[in-house]
């Protein structure tokens, strides 16, 4: 795998991750705490790893959540 195919697949990975999240709601964050756990810990190695403009670009997918955002189910 080439540097910039796995460059473009942490971006993916982490940011999918950070709007998977974003809270939805207490019903449903009750239905997915364990999900969302391993979500963070999940975004947490993947940011902590990634050189810091990569790291950002992840975690500025939360702005965006309206225009694409995952369904949990």
């Amino acid at each position: 795998m080439t540097e910039p195919d796995t460059t473009d697949r942490i971006l993916r990975q982490g940011q999918a991750l950070v709007r998977a999240i974003e809270p939805t709601g207490a019903i449903e964050r009750a239905q997915v705490s364990l999900l969302l756990e391993a979500y963070h810990r999940r975004l947490r190695a993947i940011v902590r790893s990634a050189v810091g403009w990569l790291a950002e670009e992840i975690l500025s997918a939360s702005e965006r959540i309206g225009e694409d955002r995952l369904a949990l189910f």
